[in-house]
């Protein structure tokens, strides 16, 4: 009763302000199937509904209803006949029909043969039928139940295209038994047995479905965890905000009217939602998150409002592993639906062939077929007019001085290019730039907008140079911001993780002289004063210093004992970066041989402390460096290594699952240098070993790498053996939405792990206070195993058996101890690993 009142029925009040049609049942079990307009409790469609809905949106051009009743009963009969297949496959070849609609045999009242007809009308969104119908009974006959009742099921034309699961919102973690509830519903849950537990059927037609306890709303498609259902927090166009959105809020008035307005969620189902393999074998479908459908909407308003290529283009602001690729494939798929602006040529921009490969594969979602421009001379293939889809990497266009133009861009040096001629002098280009901060300056910038002088160019970015220091701005050369998703924003929304940082070794210590010195002089204590001269001229002490083997080696058995013990175990991957490709291939065979000694010393210990599956685990492992060529005079050490890792497939192992049957998947820790800093994407990457200095845009592009989600990983990890703290807060002030965000303050979104230890301990406390708000005063006795008594220790476990059955203290317990266990987590981890 609490559940319909505080959160069901509001939902449905709210649905109706929008305009659905209403069917609000109340809380109780339905026995009459007509009120839901159906025959009986088996049926997932309303058939008359589908039908008359339909027969309304299928008309010639004059307006005139063409369809007959067999052939109603016909098609009717065809979206129901899917019985047997897998519920992803379903859903997949359903969200198809709703796109592209079906045919029959022939217009009885034109003579066409096998026209289309259409199951949405999108061109006029308010043609179809939207109901919400709640407490939607259905039997499941051969289920381990007889039945299972949806708090509210909305239906597009007849078809359930929505699941909602209302929680009252004192229910222990009521957005996660929202979520098991669903699963049970969709018969995804885990069965050890295989028993039925729900009714696939329900979830054929579904878009998406809604988690909500009123103060909370999530959504998330058939294929996802509950970890990658997402709040819905803003609510764009803004002529569609009718309630006041405060900042952050989550609450499920804020996703009804951002997703469930009528036309919006036509929009959705059109255009934001796709389905894409994200590996080998394993096909996910997914929606845009509300910054990525709002910044689409923003670039399509820009493109129809502005004035000038300046005024139509700008920069899209989003914080990487926030999905910007998608977003270009979203903006692709709503362009073409357009009538004035669906015949636009878009040319993507990449500036390295890793991306590019990324890139390709991404924007192939949009349905189109994409031509790749890989040669200068190619480039007349984008002289025409045709509204099709491109990518080209300028820089491959030219060689100079015998070195790649990608290894200058590496070593952060924008080649000079010979000036280009006119490509194509037409207003109908859109160019999406990738990593729009990277080659925006110099002639390669220039050279693009020569080439097509009259395109909008939009750039795409999570670090764009905004300090002094840079003399282009990016913002300035695009023509101004045109939507924000930062940091710290996508750590709340789940769009990516948190970042923990662990310093190693202190900034000052590299920056005193005195100390440095010293440094210095123990690590070259071996060599002569001769040799110790001749390093320091030929390369300066610092970056001797960060070279040698003798520091490279000492810190490589620190890396190998910190993840062994902490990520390696949950099967999470490393990046080493280092400050030189000679550093770089050092640390691959150092990080080689500290595995050798450590699989050593662990295979020693006695029979009962000796791991033998995680040894397993530690001999499997393998290092690759990943570094580009140096010329013709390149060390041997260096070519050998780079050849390995061309023969091992690297990066593509790098991004797999450990398998202990597949020796290529092998590589868990990779050896960069400026290589796989930017726009590499790696969710299985949990920890990056920093060694190289770096600052603003380079190093939020670099720790960046490790924020990606994945089931299973609470956190990205930073452990710097360089010293960046100072450069961090510098980067941090620059790319999250604090203002007053100064260096002892940044651990919101980027928490040094020593500054944990007194949030644990304020945890702990919440906790003690707790129990003693609900009089359970012996719990430090209790904990610290203070009472002796036997009967009074057993008096005091009932006493909290017995308040446990207070859903508030449940629900207020269950989320204490989950904060607690967190910090826990993490400093038993990293402590142990570091120290």
């Amino acid at each position: 009763m609490a559940e319909y009142l505080n959160v069901e029925q509001p939902f449905l009040e709210k649905l109706g302000q929008l305009g659905w049609q209403v069917i609000d049942q109340g809380f109780g079990i339905s026995q009459d199937p007509k009120k839901s307009l159906r025959e009986n409790f088996k049926q997932v469609v309303l058939p008359e509904e589908f039908k008359k809905s339909i027969k309304k949106i299928n008309v010639t051009a004059d307006g005139t209803q063409w369809l007959t009743a067999k052939q109603l009963d016909e098609i009717l009969y065809e979206i129901q006949s899917f019985s047997g297949r897998p519920l992803h496959e379903t859903n997949k070849d359903v969200h198809r029909m709703l796109l592209k609609g079906t045919s029959v045999a022939v217009n009885e009242l034109t003579g066409e043969e096998n026209p289309t007809v259409r199951l949405v009308d999108f061109k006029k969104w308010e043609n179809n039928s939207f109901i919400a119908i709640n407490q939607f009974r259905l039997l499941t006959p051969g289920a381990s139940r007889q039945g299972i009742i949806p708090d509210i099921v909305l239906f597009l034309n007849g078809l359930p295209v929505i699941v909602i699961e209302c929680k009252d919102f004192d229910v222990a973690e009521p957005l996660s038994e929202a979520f098991i509830q669903v699963s049970r519903y969709a018969n995804t849950r885990d069965d050890d047995y295989g028993f039925k537990e729900g009714e696939e059927r329900l979830f054929y037609y579904n878009i998406f479905s809604v988690l909500t306890h009123g103060r909370e709303a999530r959504v998330g498609t058939i294929s996802a965890d509950f970890d990658y259902y997402n709040n819905w927090v803003d609510i764009f166009p803004e002529e569609y905000c009718c309630v006041q959105v405060k900042p952050d809020e989550e609450r499920q008035e804020v996703l009804i009217h951002g997703m469930l307005n009528k036309e919006i969620l036509v929009d959705i189902l059109k255009h934001y939602t796709i389905f894409m393999e994200i590996k080998k074998g394993v096909e996910i479908k997914t929606l845009a998150r509300y910054n990525q459908y709002r910044a689409v909407g923003k670039i399509i308003k820009n493109l129809r409002e502005g004035k000038t290529p300046i005024e139509k283009g700008g920069v899209i602001w989003h914080t990487q592993g926030s999905g910007k690729s998608l977003t270009m494939v979203f903006l692709i798929k709503k362009l073409r639906s357009c009538n004035d602006l669906k015949d636009l040529k878009v040319i993507f921009v990449v500036d390295r062939s890793d991306l590019e490969d990324q890139l390709s594969e991404t924007a192939a979602l949009t349905g189109e077929p994409v031509k790749i421009i890989d040669r200068r001379n190619k480039l007349h293939f984008l002289s025409d007019d045709t509204g099709n889809v491109n990518m080209v990497m300028i820089h491959k266009f030219l060689v100079e001085n015998n070195v790649e133009a990608q290894s200058l861009i590496d070593a952060g040096i924008v080649p000079k290019f010979e000036k280009f001629e006119v490509i194509n002098n037409s207003d109908r280009i859109l160019i999406l730039i990738d990593e729009a901060h990277r080659t925006q300056g110099g002639d390669m910038g220039d050279n693009l907008f020569t080439g097509f002088p009259n395109a909008v160019r939009i750039g795409f970015t999570g670090t764009p140079l905004l300090t002094e220091r840079h003399k282009i701005k990016t913002h300035e050369r695009f023509g101004g911001f045109i939507d924000y998703y930062k940091f710290d924003k996508a750590v709340k929304d789940r769009a990516t993780v948190e970042i923990k940082y662990i310093g190693k070794v202190s900034k000052d210590k590299l920056e005193d002289k005195e100390l440095f010195d010293a440094e210095f002089e123990d690590m070259f204590k071996q060599r002569t004063d001769e040799e110790k001269l001749e390093i320091q001229r030929r390369y300066g002490s610092l970056t001797a210093y960060l070279e040698s083997k003798e520091r490279i080696k000492k810190i490589s058995k620190d890396i190998i004992d910190h993840y062994y013990k902490d990520i390696l175990v949950n099967g999470f991957k490393a990046q080493v970066v280092a400050t030189s490709i000679v550093a770089a291939v050092r640390y691959k065979y150092e990080l080689e041989t500290a595995i050798k000694e450590k699989v050593v010393a662990l295979q020693a210990l006695p029979e009962g402390e000796r791991d033998d599956e995680a040894i397993a685990k530690l001999e499997f492992l393998k290092v690759a460096a990943i570094v580009s060529s140096l010329g013709n005079n390149e060390p041997g050490f260096i070519s050998t290594a780079r050849r390995e890792a061309h023969e091992m497939n690297a990066i593509d192992s790098f991004k797999s699952d450990f398998n202990i049957e597949k020796p290529e998947t092998g590589i868990g820790i990779i050896c960069v240098c400026d290589r796989l800093l930017t726009g590499f994407d790696a969710p299985i990457e949990q920890v990056m070993y920093l060694d190289k200095s770096l600052r603003e845009h380079d190093l939020f592009q670099a720790i960046t790498r490790v924020n990606r989600t994945r089931k299973g990983k609470s956190y990205g990890l930073i452990v710097d053996y360089y010293g960046v703290t100072k450069h961090l807060g510098e980067a941090l002030n620059i790319y999250t939405d604090s203002d007053r965000l100064e260096l002892n303050e940044f651990m919101q979104v980027f928490r040094e792990v020593n500054k944990e230890i007194p949030v644990l301990e304020a945890r702990f406390k919440r906790l003690l206070d707790l129990f003693k708000d609900y009089k359970l005063l012996k719990i430090e006795n209790f904990l610290n195993q203070k009472i002796s008594d036997g009967a009074e220790e057993f008096e005091f476990v009932e006493d909290c058996i017995e308040k446990a059955k207070n859903i508030k203290f449940r629900a207020e317990l269950l989320t204490y101890a989950k904060s607690f266990y967190d910090s826990l987590d993490l400093l038993f981890n990293t402590r142990a690993g570091g120290e």
